[in-house]
């Protein structure tokens, strides 16, 4: 089964503080969308 991960963020360093990195690779995701999405290109 295929699983997608899709997630609304203000902000890359914020969801990193609150644990979004660590929470997506637990998921086991096959395709991960991100909306919303505020990072300069240093932050990627």
């Amino acid at each position: 089964m295929l699983r997608i991960i899709t997630s609304n963020l203000n902000g890359i360093r914020s969801a990193q503080k609150k644990g979004f990195f660590e929470w997506m690779l637990k998921s086991e995701a096959d395709i991960v969308c991100v909306q919303e999405l505020k990072a300069q290109n240093e932050d990627l």
